[in-house]
């Protein structure tokens, strides 16, 4: 009798121990970090990244947004993630932000990036802008 209490607490224990825990999953790992200087060849089932800034604690921090361009429609803008990794207590800095984008269908194109400092959009801000050459592959 007291071997099986013995048993049962010993397998309570250790499958208590096991890490069930499920992080969010991410459909597709493989993150394409994008340029603007060359042609970036990618495949349908790539994730592309951009990584951006935006200065912290300044005026146009939370209004801080982002939109691309693409006519052919083969590139589209998922996710922005914006992370903070400095002290709650710190002055300035910078804060990160990727923007996730996903291929939609095969083909090559070049999209722009538009970065806004303001929630008003002026034509000043057309003005500025990346531009990103895209070849999705099958």
């Amino acid at each position: 009798m007291k071997n099986l209490i013995l048993v049962i607490v010993s397998a309570l224990f250790i499958l208590s121990c096991t890490n069930n825990k499920k992080e969010k999953e991410i459909e597709n790992d493989n993150r394409i970090a994008l340029h603007t200087d060359t042609l970036n060849v990618v495949k349908l089932a790539d994730t592309l990244v951009i990584y951006e800034s935006t200065c912290r604690g300044c005026a146009f921090e939370g209004s801080t947004s982002f939109e691309i361009s693409d006519s052919l429609g083969i590139i589209k803008l998922y996710d922005i993630i914006t992370e903070d990794n400095n002290p709650s207590d710190m002055d300035g800095g910078s804060i990160s932000k990727t923007l996730v984008l996903v291929p939609t269908k095969i083909g090559t194109t070049t999209f722009k990036l538009y970065k806004f400092w303001k929630h008003e959009r002026t034509a000043e801000d057309s003005a500025r802008f990346s531009s990103y050459s895209i070849e999705v592959k099958n």
